[in-house]
């Protein structure tokens, strides 16, 4: 198999809606069957985690082995090696072994890649066109599952899409939906909220993106997202008041990030955070909702992202979300071996 045809899910957005469609539909199947198939049996997916997880690694562990699949899970620098990414790279350092020999090798014993690299925090025009990940997908030989990169987050937005589905139905658009940003001690990637926008606007919601405007999203992200959301006659905006935007609405989801200011101006950046403590979903703002579902893709700290009250409230659908994890990996490894 060539490279071009190499089924690799680097960004949710970059599938075709049939592609699209497909995998949101196997997602809830596997959800609604508890389906596990002997399908993928003899195939094996290294996955590589340059950054810590819980959810992703372990769901997708599972997954595989619901198929009927193996596993193996490295952590580059915790046993194997650190590794070099730049081409013509000088590695008189620390790192010992080349991106392109340690992929290429994986590559041939493996039957997919899962690779997690999150963002430099420091190069936004590398972080934005997803340099490492993509560096990957150019020198493997089998195809790769992007578990969260610099810019996005596809297993996120297919899980969450699932649930989406499933929660409205079959359908979920004309349904509201806010995405908010939330104080965090940490200024955190903008993976998931890239990807959530984008994954909301293709199901046909109408999407308000609450955040100070120091946090705004990229505006490729957002003019995307509308470019998915068009096609069902839906919405994409942003407010600064996040009190407005919950209102009435049908799904608020929260999620902490960093913004392009933290490339630019981290000290900035910190005290814009630090002063924004009220921008936290509580009890009382939930209730402003249609009785809207509460999510996050966790890891959540409580009472600082959100309330108890709301965590463990009848709003709350996270465990449901999580538990969508394993669900849409094993829907993802179909489509990437193919199995039918």
């Amino acid at each position: 198999m060539s490279s071009s045809d190499l089924r690799h899910v680097l960004h949710a957005s970059e599938l075709d809606d049939s592609v699209w469609r497909s995998v949101l539909d196997s997602a809830v199947s596997y959800k609604e069957n508890d389906t596990r198939t002997n399908s993928a049996d003899g195939k094996t997916i290294g996955l590589l985690f340059f950054n810590p997880s819980l959810r992703t690694r372990t769901s997708m562990e599972v997954a595989a082995a619901h198929l009927g699949a193996d596993s193996t899970t490295l952590t580059p620098g915790e046993g194997t090696w650190n590794l070099a990414w730049e081409d013509g790279a000088v590695m008189d350092g620390d790192a010992a072994e080349h991106v392109r020999e340690a992929i290429g090798v994986l590559s041939r014993y493996h039957d997919a890649l899962g690779v997690r690299v999150f963002a430099s925090g420091t190069d936004y025009e590398a972080d934005k066109s997803d340099e490492l990940i993509r560096r990957v997908a150019e020198v493997a030989t089998v195809p790769v599952i992007n578990l969260e990169s610099a810019w996005a987050h596809p297993c996120q937005a297919v899980s969450d899409a699932s649930l989406l589905t499933d929660r409205f139905d079959g359908d979920p658009s004309g349904k509201d939906f806010v995405l908010t940003w939330t104080y965090h001690p940490k200024a955190l990637p903008m993976a998931v909220p890239n990807s959530t926008v984008k994954m909301a606007a293709r199901c046909g919601m109408n999407v308000t993106v609450a955040r100070p405007e120091s946090h705004a999203l990229d505006d490729g992200v957002m003019e995307a997202a509308q470019s998915l959301a068009d096609p069902h006659g839906a919405t994409v905006s942003a407010t600064d008041d996040l009190d407005a935007a919950v209102k009435d609405a049908d799904v608020v989801y929260a999620k902490s990030w960093g913004g392009p200011l933290v490339y630019t101006d981290p000290e900035k950046e910190a005290e814009i955070r630090t002063s924004s403590r009220d921008w936290r979903v509580t009890a009382d703002r939930m209730a402003r909702t249609t009785d809207g579902a509460f999510m996050h893709c966790l890891p959540v700290r409580r009472n600082v992202v959100v309330d108890d009250a709301v965590m463990d409230g009848s709003h709350a659908v996270h465990l449901d979300q999580a538990e969508y994890r394993l669900h849409a990996q094993k829907a993802l490894l179909d489509y990437v071996w193919d199995l039918g």
